[in-house]
């Protein structure tokens, strides 16, 4: 007998990701995270999948753990663990003051592959991240902050500070201030010892990668003068020698901002990620740059996907994660092909690309109606571990050969060469799949503003009734430069169990249709990306079993934007919410922790130069035509969309004598919905179908 979902499950469902294959291919380390229902915590912990099928927990207790990385010949797994240290906290350290209830700082942590007890590398004060091996095994290259200490009494108890700013990009949404530490790049001897710092200044570096030969480090890092106004990595090597730095190559202009890099099996090839500085739209593209001789200057990296619509990261929205995820490209054995991640109309996929460019249907090797979130390949570069989702499946491991072989019958046009045998390796969230009945999407494909092909999908009440009519909730993703689609979402499915319809679109300015696509809302927001979403409404309603007189809406951050746009636009909605909103970009210009990128890429204006125009596009410029109830939710540290902006929105509606009612989350970021305290998101989901079953849950009485 199974049950329809409900905001609880939240607390049942396993959150897996960062799969990681061991070297020679027989084991995936990889992390799952569970929420402590007494607690109210996140604990992750590192589990292995052992050849033969077994699966066990590799690292146990309350501290968290990630980041697994497999040692080059899969005798060692390092990972990243605020775990208590080895050693005695001392007065003053940082150690000290964890214990007395400040946060651990996360360090290396090493473990047999074959099981036993962990040993502690590092010892960093600010903790560290990304943990990389080098190729001969003898050196672990890794990330951390380098900046001055937090003030502390001789006991360890913080001090209050006086923060003094110097710069336009002092903060960070779900980071905090960032303005006084740097991101720099260290090496450590396997064995032990002091850590050795690669790489200083006032900027940061990232994405390190090793060449095979173990002689070279690629990385990324925005050190030209207007980094703290719009950063833009460029991609950097550095010679290492005796595990010590040498000669630093700049190997890109500034133009494209770069992430993710990898070598080729012989080192001659650097493959990256990349997006132009400006005008991005953030569609993402998958590069390769030719190092055999190449001098700095003289040689232009070659854009392999230029025709493809795709976007070279995981821009799929799901409520089981807050990252948008971009892992570097992986190279076949012989370096003719490229694998990477990308999202297209609607799911996130594992593509195999030809170093001689995409065309516009590059093979798949995960077909289907999919959420890929993340992949790792084994020396050979013939196998991968493969994180993967759907719209009824919370992703858990695959494993993935990368041999394209064509089946019997013919392939599809996206599959291009045939599918390669998957075959699934976690079970984490079975045991509550079981017991669930899930709404399962229907595909909504129709015409929007201009008669432009727009995809949206339903999701009807598990135990829906065609002789019944059902309220009708339209969800708005956030961005606008992401998309909906095969991502599960426990919000959704939580509405749709509820007996509502939910409906999902991508209008224009999402991800996953090209950069063409996604740049038409750009200085535009609200202008015809509304009409693609009432479209979306009118083809709903034309399916059937939807109550046209109960319809609500809901979105968060641009989808927030959207929300109150349409309630001033339009009088379709019997009930809205508005969940980390913008609303008055000409304040967002200044609150926001990167406001100004709108008068630097989005508007290319200034409010001082053009206040009408910055007030024309902003939702609280039609306060006045705002007659439907609206619940705003608002995080109190969010950045992102300052909580001023649902501070400006919620006063003006109640000065008015509207029916709005404002809930603020007290200590959390922009991705609350996503990743915030575990409370707070059962609390949101609560307050969300509290607002709509008493607005929607009756019809609406017949007027005289």
């Amino acid at each position: 007998m199974t049950r329809t979902i409900t905001i609880e499950d939240l607390y049942r469902l396993r959150f897996v990701s960062q799969p990681r294959l061991s070297p020679d291919g027989s084991r995936i380390a990889f992390v799952v995270t569970t929420i402590d229902e007494q607690e109210h915590e996140y604990r992750s912990a590192i589990w292995v999948a052992l050849p033969g099928g077994e699966i066990r927990r590799f690292t146990g207790g309350r501290a968290r753990a990630h980041s697994p990385a497999w040692s080059p010949d899969g005798r060692w797994l390092a990972f990243v663990s605020d775990r208590e240290s080895e050693e005695p906290p001392r007065t003053g350290t940082v150690e000290a003051a964890a214990e007395q209830g400040g946060q651990r700082p996360t360090q290396i942590w090493l473990l047999p592959a074959d099981g036993g007890e962990a040993r502690q590398l590092t010892r960093m004060e600010h903790g560290v991240e990304r943990p990389v091996w080098s190729p001969d095994g003898r050196y672990l290259l890794f990330s951390a902050q380098v900046g001055p200490s937090e003030p502390k009494t001789p006991a360890g108890k913080p001090l209050p500070k006086a923060r003094v700013i110097d710069r336009l990009w002092y903060r960070l949404d779900g980071v905090g201030f960032i303005h006084e530490r740097r991101h720099h790049l260290f090496l450590i001897p396997v064995e032990g010892g002091e850590p050795i710092q690669l790489t200083d200044g006032d900027w940061d570096d990232s994405d390190a990668a090793w060449s095979p030969d173990g002689q070279q480090i690629a990385f990324v890092s925005s050190r030209q003068e207007d980094r703290w106004r719009m950063p833009c990595p460029d991609l950097y090597t550095l010679s290492i020698a005796a595990g010590q730095p040498g000669e630093l190559r700049r190997w890109t202009d500034g133009t494209l901002s770069c992430s993710s890099p990898s070598w080729s099996p012989d080192g001659r090839h650097l493959a990256f990620l990349a997006m132009p500085k400006y005008r991005s739209a953030n569609h993402v593209d998958l590069y390769i740059l030719s190092l055999d001789g190449a001098v700095p200057g003289q040689v232009q990296p070659v854009c392999l996907t230029t025709d493809f619509e795709g976007s070279c990261v995981d821009w799929t929205n799901s409520d089981l994660g807050d990252e948008h995820l971009m892992p570097p490209p992986g190279w076949s054995a012989d370096g003719q092909t490229l694998y990477v991640l990308a999202s297209r109309r609607g799911a996130t996929r594992l593509y195999a690309i030809p170093i001689s460019g995409a065309g516009q249907e590059p093979p798949t090797l995960t077909p289907g109606e999919v959420h890929v979130r993340d992949f790792s390949l084994d020396q050979t570069g013939q196998n991968a571990a493969v994180l993967m989702g759907g719209a009824v499946q919370p992703p858990e491991v695959y494993r993935c050969s990368l041999t394209l072989t064509r089946g019997a019958d013919e392939p599809t046009q996206e599959q291009g060469a045939g599918a390669p045998a998957l075959s699934q390796v976690s079970h984490c969230n079975d045991e509550l799949l079981q017991e669930l009945k899930l709404a399962v999407p229907e595909y909504l494909p129709y015409r929007g503003c201009d008669d432009w092909p727009m995809d949206g999908w339903l999701l009807r009440p598990p135990h829906y009734d065609s002789s019944q009519r059902y309220p009708l909730i339209v969800e708005i993703h956030g961005g606008p430069n992401t998309q909906y689609g095969y991502g599960f979402f426990h919000e959704m499915q939580v509405l749709a169990a509820a007996g509502y319809v939910v409906l999902y679109t991508n209008p224009r300015g999402s991800c996953g249709y090209g950069r063409d696509f996604a740049l038409a809302v750009r200085g535009a927001w609200g202008e015809k990306d509304s009409l693609d979403i009432l479209a979306g409404i009118e083809a709903a309603l034309q399916q059937g079993g939807i109550d046209e007189q109960r319809i609500g809406v809901i979105g968060g951050s641009y989808g927030g934007f959207m929300t109150a746009w349409l309630i001033g636009h339009s009088d379709r909605f019997r009930a809205a919410v508005a969940d980390r909103s913008l609303t008055n970009l000409i304040s967002d210009f200044g609150s926001s922790d990167f406001g100004w990128v709108f008068a630097d890429d989005e508007l290319e204006t200034t409010p001082w130069e053009d206040l009408e125009r910055y007030w024309r596009m902003s939702p609280l410029a039609y306060v006045q035509q705002m007659k439907t109830p609206l619940l705003i939710l608002h995080s109190e540290q969010d950045l992102r969309c300052n909580i001023e902006q649902a501070d400006q929105l919620f006063t003006a509606l109640k000065y008015l004598g509207r029916e709005v009612r404002y809930v603020r989350f007290e200590g959390q970021s922009h991705g609350l919905s996503r990743g915030g305290h575990p409370y707070l998101r059962l609390q949101r989901l609560r307050f969300i179908l509290d607002w709509f079953e008493r607005h929607l849950r009756e019809p609406k009485p017949q007027s005289d």
